[in-house]
């Protein structure tokens, strides 16, 4: 029989290494568009439909802090979007929602149609951003000393910005100290030639979290 106390330390190793790999794999891929060269997927979406799904995959871990989310999305809002990828954003976005809201409150979620592109918000009732951090929250590493005590690595906010830019979008938010945060994400309804697969040098960020 396998000693208990081995057993134990294996699984810390594996999870561990699970832990590194994610980092390595999410600072790559930060420095893939950063070079230009993050190659999308672009394929005619439903916003609404993918937001439904990224809500359907945290459904337990929402109801395990009584937390509800709901949803306002336009069902017209469609995008020429890498699926897979915008489904990353989104689902750090409503992850960081969840965990950084008091139990029993609400997060909520809008899509839709503007300038040309979707724009979708995530909003929570959380402790907040202090304002001298919003600039700072989107830089690799970073983590508030709110947000120590929770899991994460300090990327997915980074990631996020990374992958809406590499879509030639942009990523916002409006926080206030003990009243909660609002990410808002636009992304373009449809991509230049330039912004096709590798994706196009990234504009400079807008005021970004």
């Amino acid at each position: 029989a396998v000693d208990p106390v081995a057993r134990d330390a294996l699984a810390d190793c594996i999870e561990e290494s699970d832990r590194v790999l994610t980092m390595i794999r999410t600072l790559m891929d930060i420095a893939e568009v950063e070079a230009g060269m993050m190659r999308l997927n672009l394929e005619e979406c439903s916003i609404a439909s993918l937001l439904t799904n990224v809500v359907d995959l945290y459904e337990i871990v929402a109801e395990e802090k009584g937390i509800r989310v709901s949803t306002d999305l336009d069902g017209s809002c469609t995008a020429r979007v890498d699926e897979a990828r915008l489904r990353q954003v989104f689902a750090n976005l409503l992850d960081n929602a969840i965990k950084y809201s008091p139990e029993k409150s609400e997060v909520k979620i809008l899509a839709r149609s503007d300038a040309g592109g979707v724009r979708v918000s995530f909003e929570d009732r959380g402790f907040g951003i202090p304002p001298e951090e919003q600039p700072r929250i989107w830089d690799r590493l970073y983590r508030g000393d709110k947000s120590r005590s929770q899991r994460g690595l300090g990327l997915g906010l980074s990631l996020v910005k990374a992958i809406v830019q590499a879509h030639g979008g942009s990523v916002s938010v409006q926080s206030e100290p003990g009243k909660g945060s609002r990410f808002v994400v636009w992304v373009p309804a449809s991509q230049t030639a330039a912004q096709e697969s590798p994706a196009s040098k990234p504009p400079p960020p807008a005021a970004l979290r």
